[in-house]
């Protein structure tokens, strides 16, 4: 069962990690390392509902581990349903793609995606600590660690 868990997270940190196609500019780097930093709906561009579902899933992702983190308890279906539904917005986004999109909108659709990844990605490793830390071997643990501070 832990072993079902540990794969649900990585599997959502990878898909997170994954789910924009192109490339972030160093503006978005700078963005996404700052943690108070946000995209917020004042001035994000209005676009498709869609895509403000999107930034509206990643911003309650990001909030509920944060939540998880500092109760350090790991709520694995929740996690689950925010990684399955954020999988089915990027996809239908990504169908719909920046001509019907419009470029703006699909700048907005990678931006959000660019900014919470590695956020979502150092929470989620967080948890991986929190609920396998003691049994996992030192190797993996170290990686981990290390991953973490970077």
């Amino acid at each position: 069962m832990r072993t079902h868990h540990l794969s649900l997270l990585t599997g959502s940190l990878v898909a997170l990690l994954f789910a924009c196609s192109s490339a972030p500019t160093t503006d978005d780097i700078d963005r996404a390392a700052d943690p108070t930093s946000t995209v917020s709906e004042e001035v994000a561009v209005k676009c498709d509902p869609i895509v403000e579902e999107y930034r509206d899933l990643m911003a309650d992702y990001e909030a509920g581990l944060k939540e998880m983190v500092a109760a350090k308890k790991v709520d694995a279906e929740r996690q689950k349903q925010w990684m399955e539904k954020g999988e089915d917005l990027s996809k239908r986004v990504e169908a719909r793609g920046e001509k019907e999109l419009g470029m703006k909108c699909w700048q907005e659709f990678n931006t959000i995606a660019q900014t919470y990844a590695p956020r979502i990605a150092q929470l989620g490793m967080e948890l991986t600590m929190i609920q396998v830390g003691d049994k996992m071997d030192p190797a993996t643990k170290a990686a981990l660690e290390k991953a973490m501070k970077q």
